[in-house]
């Protein structure tokens, strides 16, 4: 894929990367590290969900530095130093079976994680850029049409359980508002609707439902499908959400809080068909409980960025799922051995 180039011209020559070696991160380093101009990527990383493989083949290119540090220390603040004109920040802990396991892990890396990275960014007069999640909708409310736009009236329910990363998300979302504009930090908050594509972790149980229908696949085993399969889901190519950002850095956009994703939704079940007939397997289904935070409904309006920064996806679902699964054949193999 054919992306946008980042030049002097747009101001951004050294970048810091808080969660830089996960899925997400790791791929918008190997972009950075593509561009010519980009003299310097900080990788800042505890690696308790990245992993050092997703940044093989980059650690050679002498831009490049890692820091093994969780992002929550304040001592991160002097470590790091100064020279960076974008701060991102995609440190976080998205597997549900994780979040669940370290709720208050979850929790700080988007309270103290964010104000770490935004006294970062206030010191070098740097842009910052929080990742959000379209999860921070929260549980769907049948009342509400889909899409989703930027707007759309959050639904997290009272004195129940509820989701440490939705609610982390959540107060992210506010932290960067009010703290950057207290500190006069120019900032841009994203929310990736559903990101797919190499890298995904697939040690994974529950959480991320192409890399699980994949392996599984690949491994002659069924696909299980939370309930009936009916909840619907929107999935974007991450080639497709770093040409979003990208249009958004070069057009200077601050002060928003934007939708990324892909404006076509499918149900899990019709993604299993998907899924079955580009691996060109028998569809073989077991059905099991629905998970208690899992929303009916993800569908993005991407109105708003089309308006900002004329961007949209390319990448259709099974083109992207062609691409994803030929990774999985190769990568699957240090995991489960031969596979298909």
């Amino acid at each position: 894929m054919v992306f946008q180039g980042l030049t002097k011209e747009d101001g951004i020559r050294a970048i810091l990367l808080a969660g830089g070696a996960g899925f997400i991160g790791s791929h918008i380093v190997r972009y950075l590290l593509g561009q010519k101009d980009i003299e310097k990527v900080l990788v800042v990383d505890n690696f308790v969900t990245g992993t050092r493989k997703n940044l093989t083949g980059l650690v050679n290119d002498d831009r490049l530095e890692v820091l093994d540090r969780d992002i929550t220390d304040p001592m991160v603040i002097k470590e790091v130093g100064k020279g960076f004109d974008l701060i991102l920040h995609l440190a976080t802990i998205a597997n549900p079976k994780d979040y669940e396991e370290h709720p208050v892990e979850t929790l700080k890396v988007n309270s103290e994680g964010s104000q770490n990275m935004i006294e970062i960014a206030r010191r070098n007069k740097a842009k910052y850029v929080f990742f959000s999640s379209s999860e921070v909708y929260g549980s769907y409310d049948p009342a509400l049409s889909a899409p989703f736009s930027e707007s759309t009236p959050s639904r997290i329910v009272l004195n129940q359980k509820r989701s440490p990363y939705v609610v982390g998300k959540c107060f992210g979302e506010e932290m960067t508002i009010n703290l950057c504009r207290r500190e006069g930090v120019e900032y841009l908050i994203i929310r990736p609707f559903n990101i797919y594509g190499p890298n995904m972790d697939m040690m994974t149980d529950y959480g991320r439902v192409i890399p699980n229908f994949c392996i599984w696949g690949l491994r002659g085993m069924p696909l299980r499908i939370n309930g009936d399969g009916s909840q619907e889901r929107s999935f974007c190519h991450v080639d497709d959400l770093i040409n979003a950002l990208v249009s958004l850095l070069k057009r200077h956009i601050s002060g928003q809080c934007i939708n990324i994703g892909y404006p076509r939704s499918i149900s899990i079940l019709d993604l299993a068909r998907l899924v079955s007939e580009v691996l060109s397997i028998e569809e073989d289904f077991q059905y099991v409980d629905r998970y208690p935070f899992e929303p009916n409904m993800r569908l993005p309006d991407i109105g708003l960025i089309g308006q900002l920064a004329g961007w949209e996806p390319v990448i259709d679902l099974r083109s992207g799922l062609v691409r994803t699964i030929e990774w999985f054949k190769i990568e699957g193999l240090e995991y489960y051995g031969k596979i298909p």
